[in-house]
């Protein structure tokens, strides 16, 4: 009977199937962590070391946030939003210097001194991966402007900023894939990498302050 009373709620109430996926999505990214540490030692590639810390610090923020959505429970309404707004303010301003981290991996990426003997098997796994990071995010982003809860926004904020940072992992892998790093990539790595780190910004500062103008005025009248 329990589960389906879940099952019930996880359907009607979309926060609180946010907050499942965002368990769900907890998981995945905890295994795509993974995988870039055995890249990493394994193939001697400090790009992949350098993006599985990245995704680590947007894994935190993550877990932190589920950990004060949780701890809500029993709580009001005026109170859960006031809870909320803050956590988002800090959440965000954590995402954003977070993003100035992605500027060692790419530099790692651009100026690596010697090329990674990838297989085909690596660069299957991630461009599966990247596909689905790049669908689910897009998909759940635009749901959540649904929700009244900036947790689940927030959540969705990063996962798309992860779905982004996935394209360079891929864009990595190929490259290695296909006769390694040379001159010619590198000046390719070196434009799309800057041009995706601006869009991660950009895309940052924008929906802070776009949630901030929508949400801070009710929550504090609350």
């Amino acid at each position: 009977m329990k589960a389906k009373e879940q099952i019930k709620k996880i359907m009607k109430d979309f926060s609180y199937r946010a907050i499942v996926i965002a368990v769900f999505s907890l998981v995945i990214n905890a295994a795509f962590i993974a995988y870039n540490l055995y890249i990493g030692i394994s193939f001697g590639d400090a790009f992949a070391l350098g993006i599985s810390i990245y995704y680590f610090l947007l894994f935190c923020v993550m877990i932190s946030s589920l950990i004060v959505e949780f701890k809500l429970a029993g709580k009001g309404s005026a109170e859960q939003s006031k809870i909320r707004m803050k956590n988002y303010r800090i959440s965000s301003i954590l995402i954003f210097l977070i993003d100035f981290c992605l500027i060692a991996p790419i530099i790692l990426m651009v100026t690596q001194p010697k090329d990674v003997a990838f297989g085909i098997i690596p660069a299957i796994a991630m461009a599966a991966y990247c596909v689905y990071k790049i669908v689910f995010a897009i998909i759940n982003y635009l749901k959540s402007k649904k929700s009244q809860n900036l947790t689940t926004i927030l959540l969705k904020e990063i996962n798309i900023i992860g779905g982004i940072v996935s394209i360079l992992m891929l864009q990595h892998t190929l490259i290695m894939v296909n006769g390694g790093m040379n001159k010619t990539m590198q000046r390719l790595s070196l434009i799309t990498s800057i041009v995706f780190l601006l869009v991660i910004i950009v895309f940052s500062i924008v929906s802070f302050v776009a949630n901030k103008k929508q949400y801070v005025t009710k929550s504090d009248k609350q």
